[in-house]
């Protein structure tokens, strides 16, 4: 849905006043709409109201009545119905400017009602012509040749355009999505409030030689945040582990991916590499033969463990949604699978085009499979790699942005995939 109105600057009138200006006007909006509500200080019906955007006076066409005449005629400037015969009754206009950032000439369109009980009672529009090329920076809103009184309102308003810059730009009914898939600056152009955060740290890689595959990225979620005008906020994006084609290795632990002050998301756990490698933990654990590699409480889970006997399956790396899954060896040895990815945030990739989608629902942060010397690699956790075995003896790449972790090798001399780069995802109401 898109954003409607967006309140810039408001002034409520303390004491008398000729005039009201708007000021420093920011350029990230479509339109401005202005909206008044007055009274001027003299006796007569009505007296009329002035609007000069950047200080200037415009050509006007009016059409106006009283509710027994209308009036058409031409004139130099935005005019309105102020408000004053009757004691405690205020006269409303709206003044609408579209496209005011625009190097030409601008529109505007103005409407009024005067008051509704005075001897005359005024309801009129006019059309008006701005001629600048010069984008509007300020308002000057006149009581022409009166004043204004206390307790006259005035709002400026700005419709469409952003609300902050940063990542790639999205929306669906409900909310804006920055979505950042390298390390950039969000930055808010007006005060943003129920902001909520998506974090997802680098997925770790698998180990050489039948060992497990690499745990994926911890994810972390964080609402309720307040972003304010004017500053930046850094989006760090956490990078998978590298491949890995040294014999009997451990694989390599993502890094974490941070947003400003918000709690980091821990980089996915390496898988380990032969028969004793043990691997780490991270976000979620990497797999291996001799244990389970825990996650971080709340972003991921452990990985599995394998076994040191026939064939040497290795365990799964840990998912965001799941653990992962313990070599099984046997007739048809099989490394074990990688830990689920979460689906938590379907609507948030829906949204933004990321994450790895299966029967119609999008994950991020799957494990990584585990290898085996002979058998089934095992697979990856929906973005996660594909355990290898002898041959192949590599295993598969994790997905890029979805956090990831890639399959362990299959042999000593196998080459293992590199784990998933991480990625954040701010949103906000887009109303």
């Amino acid at each position: 849905m898109a954003k409607t109105y967006t309140l810039i600057q408001a002034q409520t009138l303390t004491s008398t006043a000729a005039s009201v200006t708007f000021s420093n006007i920011p350029q990230n909006y479509t339109d401005l709409v202005v909206m008044v509500s007055s009274r001027v200080s003299n006796a007569a019906v009505y007296g009329s109201v002035v609007f000069q955007p950047n200080g200037l006076t415009a050509t006007s066409r009016r059409l106006y009545g009283d509710g027994s005449s209308s009036t058409a005629n031409t004139g130099v400037n935005a005019e309105g119905v102020g408000g004053s015969a009757t004691a405690n009754t205020f006269s409303n206009i709206t003044y609408n400017l579209l496209n005011y950032t625009s190097s030409n000439y601008k529109i505007a369109s103005v409407d009024w009602t005067g008051e509704n009980n005075g001897a005359e009672s005024y309801l009129g529009i006019s059309g008006h012509l701005i001629s600048t090329s010069s984008p509007i920076t300020s308002f000057v809103i006149t009581a022409n040749t009166l004043n204004f009184i206390a307790g006259s309102t005035f709002y400026l308003y700005g419709v469409g355009g952003t609300r902050a810059t940063g990542g790639t730009i999205t929306s669906d009914f409900n909310y804006t999505y920055h979505t950042f898939t390298s390390t950039s600056t969000f930055t808010a152009l007006e005060k943003i409030k129920n902001a909520e955060i998506l974090l997802v740290a680098g997925g770790g890689s698998g180990g050489s030689d039948a060992s497990g595959g690499g745990g994926a990225g911890g994810v972390v979620y964080s609402s309720g945040q307040t972003f304010n005008a004017g500053t930046s906020y850094s989006a760090i994006i956490g990078a998978g582990g590298a491949g890995n084609s040294t014999k009997l290795s451990a694989g390599n632990s993502g890094t974490n991916t941070l947003f400003s002050s918000v709690t980091a998301a821990v980089g996915g756990g390496a898988g380990g590499g032969g028969a004793g490698g043990s691997g780490s933990s991270g976000g979620s654990g990497g797999g291996s033969r001799v244990s389970n590699n825990a996650g971080t409480s709340g972003q991921g889970n452990q990985g599995g463990s394998g076994n040191n006997a026939s064939n040497y399956p290795a365990g799964g790396g840990g998912g965001a949604g799941g653990a992962g899954v313990a070599g099984n060896f046997g007739g048809n040895s099989q490394g074990g699978n990688g830990g689920v990815g979460t689906n938590a945030y379907h609507y948030w990739h829906l949204a933004t085009g990321t994450g790895v989608v299966s029967n119609g629902t999008y994950y991020i942060a799957g494990g990584g499979g585990g290898g085996v010397s002979s058998g089934t690699g095992g697979a990856g956790g929906l973005g996660g790699g594909t355990g290898g075995v002898i041959s192949p003896n590599f295993s598969g790449n994790a997905t890029a942005n979805t956090g990831s972790g890639s399959g362990g090798a299959g042999d000593a001399s196998g080459t293992t995939g590199s784990g998933g780069s991480g990625l954040v995802i701010v949103r906000y109401p887009s109303n």
